[in-house]
């Protein structure tokens, strides 16, 4: 297997006296699955199908939470009767779309295993290499593990690039894909504060604080069915939150002696 190891920030040691070492999950199986979902009702039924074989070839059953972010075509019909079909399927429904931070705010409140793997609706990723690829990487003091993308071709690249290189530059961040699948212990998220960070920036902090964050490469497929929701204006709410992140993220430094202050408060 092939990962790239993340340079130590300055604050590991902080972060290394905070955060305990769990064991591993590919020996725990302590993960949840979780995917985003809003108008996938075309791929819900293969990327289950897709689950139960990957499951069937770990030889263990993971339970998977797909939270419905309010779409409005025929998911909720679909998740319903995929709950009968598989027993290691929980749903939450959202009444109206609350966005993919709240989804993670979300999980994080229903979620009781030790790691979170971060799936995708699309199936752009294929779960049944995926997702043993990035449990076989988290190895003893491995925080997270990032998939990372090739031969993608979304026409997304250019921008996902740039905004990688700067957040490498600038939180020291040594992944190349912030924002893909993601296999993360649920602890280290514990007292970050999500509606700052977003799920964007969330493996870029991670790194910053002296968590360990590993990537593994992954293969990318086009969308199965359906079309991203992706939407050029994500670029300028995104370069704000980045500004915000960075902020936020340079004003605790001088407070790093105190643990407390890392949870900061988004209101103030």
């Amino acid at each position: 297997m092939i990962f790239n190891d993340l340079t130590k920030s300055p604050l590991n040691s902080l972060q290394n006296s905070l955060v305990p070492n769990l064991e591993i999950p590919i020996i725990s199986h302590s993960v949840t699955v979780v995917i985003p979902a809003l108008n996938e009702a075309s791929n819900l039924p293969r990327l289950l199908a897709f689950l139960k074989e990957t499951f069937e070839s770990l030889g263990y059953e993971l339970p998977v939470l797909v939270i419905n972010d309010g779409s409005t075509d025929e998911s909720p019909e679909i998740l319903l009767n995929l709950q009968q079909k598989y027993p290691f399927l929980t749903v939450i429904h959202h009444s109206s779309r609350q966005g993919v931070t709240q989804v993670w705010k979300t999980a994080l409140t229903e979620v009781q295993t030790d790691w979170i793997f971060w799936g995708q609706g699309d199936l752009e990723s294929d779960p049944r290499v995926d997702l043993p690829a990035l449990l076989n990487a988290a190895i003893t003091g491995v925080d997270a593990v990032a998939g990372w993308r090739q031969n993608r071709g979304d026409g997304k690249v250019r921008t996902s690039q740039l905004a990688n290189k700067v957040c490498r530059w600038v939180f020291g961040m040594g992944i190349h894909d912030m924002n893909w699948i993601k296999l993360i212990r649920r602890d280290t998220l514990a007292d970050l504060p999500l509606e700052l960070i977003t799920h964007r920036y969330l493996l870029a902090i991670m790194s910053a604080m002296g968590y360990r964050v590993i990537e593994v490469p992954t293969q990318w497929f086009p969308r199965f069915s359906g079309v991203s929701k992706f939407g050029y204006g994500r670029l300028v709410t995104s370069s704000i939150d980045f500004v915000r992140v960075l902020l936020w993220f340079y004003s605790i430094k001088r407070w790093t002696k105190n643990p407390e202050h890392l949870s900061g408060n988004v209101s103030e």
